[in-house]
């Protein structure tokens, strides 16, 4: 009986995610077409086909903890590693080091800068999403400055680039506003982002 009540407590929690899920998933779509402030959480049930009372269940805290899953799916992934130079005269190995902080930066904004828009845009609205836009806007500073530093001390910045005006350039280059004006508004394909990005930060900031 215990391996029945074990097996069946499992299933259930299966299903309970899937559920989870599925109602992240229909909120996602509704978020990034209409609106954090727009989508409602009778909205979000009708499209994930479930009652209201559902989407409270899996999400107690409502249309904010369904957004913060929402961003949380899509940022998840692996950190991609920086990897050291050999050289900071080798063409090569500065153009390797370039590609890898450019792939995990587009990475990310393929993943999740849709739904980063989603906090910028509404911020003005909705104090939740300020907050949220807030976080992400100190958390993309934080990781531009490790990687300026990673960068200073491979030897491959201009000595006089500062690290603060390196950490506000690769702020801006890989951000979830230039990607959404390159990508989405201008219709810019991946390769042609992604090499534009990488020949500006090596021409902006390394030798």
């Amino acid at each position: 009986m215990e391996g029945k009540r074990q097996y069946h407590s499992r299933v259930r929690e299966a299903s309970a995610q899937r559920t989870k899920e599925l109602i992240r998933d229909a909120a996602t779509t509704l978020f990034l077409r209409d609106g954090y402030v727009s989508a409602t959480v009778k909205q979000i049930a009708d499209a994930a086909g479930v009652a209201n009372r559902t989407v409270f269940t899996a999400f107690p805290g409502g249309k904010l903890e369904i957004f913060e899953a929402a961003l949380a799916a899509a940022l998840d992934a692996e950190p991609f590693p920086l990897g050291a130079p050999s050289s900071a005269s080798d063409p090569d190995d500065v153009r390797r080091i370039v590609s890898q902080i450019v792939a995990q930066g587009i990475g990310m904004l393929e993943r999740a800068g849709a739904l980063m828009m989603v906090t910028v845009e509404s911020s003005g609205a909705d104090s939740d999403m300020r907050r949220l836009s807030e976080e992400s806007a100190e958390q993309s500073a934080a990781n531009a400055m490790s990687i300026a530093e990673g960068l200073s001390e491979h030897g491959l910045l201009r000595p006089e680039i500062s690290l603060e005006k390196a950490a506000g350039i690769l702020a801006a280059f890989v951000s979830p506003q230039l990607h959404q004006q390159l990508r989405r508004v201008s219709g810019w394909d991946l390769d042609a982002y992604r090499s534009w990005l990488e020949f500006n930060i090596r021409q902006n900031l390394m030798y």
